[in-house]
């Protein structure tokens, strides 16, 4: 029950950020929706799915913030390394459905002592494609919970750039 609660907890505190201006709600809204958004030609492999209870609750595992929060509790729900080798195959798959969209994603970790941009989100030019960039942002000590998770990612799409 602790869990769940914890899980509810981040789900509705993960990423929100204050800012008052009508911009920053924008910026916001767009993330959010992005992180949050399914693309074409992604589902979760439910014939491969560890029977996980934390696999089977209301978190969207078929969204980057869906993968994400459950890989950033990976420790404190004690996955076991085939379901975290599932999440990396799912990871690397939602990076690949977002790239044959034509929406190629890049995550990038900000935050930390700097704090963290104006701008969650933002295109760059990346080997002659337009690649949306994804703020992560962290505060100094949990930064290093979703190496693993941002790497995977990061390798899928780094991987099918030309």
């Amino acid at each position: 029950m602790k869990t769940y609660l914890i899980l509810i907890f981040l789900l509705t505190c993960l990423h929100i950020s204050a800012q008052e201006d009508t911009t920053g709600i924008k910026i916001d809204t767009v993330y959010n929706n992005l992180l949050n958004r399914t693309p074409k030609g992604f589902a979760i492999n439910e014939a491969t799915k560890p029977k996980n209870n934390y696999f089977n609750s209301t978190i969207n595992l078929n969204s980057i913030g869906g993968l994400e929060i459950i890989y950033g509790f990976k420790e404190q729900i004690k996955l076991n390394a085939i379901e975290i080798k599932w999440l990396n195959e799912q990871i690397d798959q939602i990076a690949l459905a977002f790239y044959l969209e034509g929406k190629p994603i890049l995550i990038r970790k900000v935050g930390g002592y700097d704090g963290c941009p104006d701008k969650n989100i933002y295109t760059e030019k990346i080997k002659d494609n337009n690649v949306t960039i994804l703020n992560f942002c962290f505060t100094c000590t949990d930064s290093r919970k979703l190496d693993d998770f941002i790497s995977v990612f990061n390798n899928r799409t780094n991987s099918l750039l030309r």
